[in-house]
């Protein structure tokens, strides 16, 4: 059985329709289409971004009012 999921802000890199990405699932095959264009691609793995850092630190800080 396929599994489909549209992909919330992604653009096709052939038409660059916004919004008309899903990603597909048939037991281990994995891989994305575009339902304008109907563009597939085999295997999409993670996305990339060259310059996102591996890990990010996040501090909570509470500020108190001066009384």
């Amino acid at each position: 059985m396929i599994k489909r999921q549209f992909i919330a802000g992604a653009r096709c890199p052939a038409c660059h329709a916004l919004d008309k990405v899903r990603f597909c699932r048939d037991g281990e095959r994995e891989w994305l289409e575009c339902v304008a264009c109907k563009q597939v691609t085999e295997n999409p793995g993670e996305p990339e971004h060259p310059n996102a850092p591996e890990t990010v630190a996040v501090s909570i800080v509470r500020l108190q009012e001066k009384k």
